[in-house]
């Protein structure tokens, strides 16, 4: 999908299930990209679209964003610390986001747009 996008060339470090043996929601893969990153888990935010990718992050110590766009609705990705529409919304509130360091203290409320 990266290269599709042209934006192949953006990421150095990449994981995916072919990294671990277990996949999502058990938080392997999640913990394989920390271990790359050479970053901890409180300094990591997950982008998901999936309760399994929320449940993942959780798992692994990570704050998780959903995206609704990906087929689920608010209840199945309530455990997220921001949910989204869609990229769009995200990036329309991204410096209210737990992606910005102009956001110091990341929570649920207020995040549905």
């Amino acid at each position: 999908m990266l290269r599709q996008v042209g934006l192949a060339g953006l990421i150095d470090e990449k994981t995916s299930s072919a990294d671990v043996e277990n996949s999502k929601p058990d938080p392997d893969v999640v913990r394989a990209a920390l271990h790359k990153s050479g970053l901890e888990a409180d300094e990591v935010v997950m982008l998901g679209d999936t309760p399994y990718d929320v449940e993942a992050a959780h798992r692994a110590g990570v704050a998780a964003v959903a995206l609704l766009c990906g087929g689920w609705d608010a209840e199945a990705l309530a455990d997220a610390t921001a949910i989204y529409e869609d990229p769009a919304d995200l990036l329309r509130h991204f410096t209210a986001s737990p992606f910005s360091f102009a956001s110091s203290s990341p929570d649920r409320s207020g995040t549905m747009r």
